[in-house]
């Protein structure tokens, strides 16, 4: 999951944990909301990554 705002970036991993994976700005607190507002919606994220990604059969 990519979050951008403003002239910073972040890269969070989904899976099989939510991951900090890249920081280019956003300070520790942010960070931690970020990852906090993840956790509540990892499901969610995962779900839409997979609608994202795959054909209507399901694959890749």
């Amino acid at each position: 999951m990519h979050v951008d705002r403003e002239a910073m970036s972040a890269k969070f991993w989904l899976d099989p944990d939510v991951l900090l994976a890249a920081n280019y700005g956003f300070r520790r607190k942010e960070l931690r909301d970020i990852e906090r507002i993840a956790r509540q919606n990892v499901e969610k994220l995962r779900y839409e990554w997979d609608a994202f990604c795959c054909d209507d059969d399901g694959s890749a």
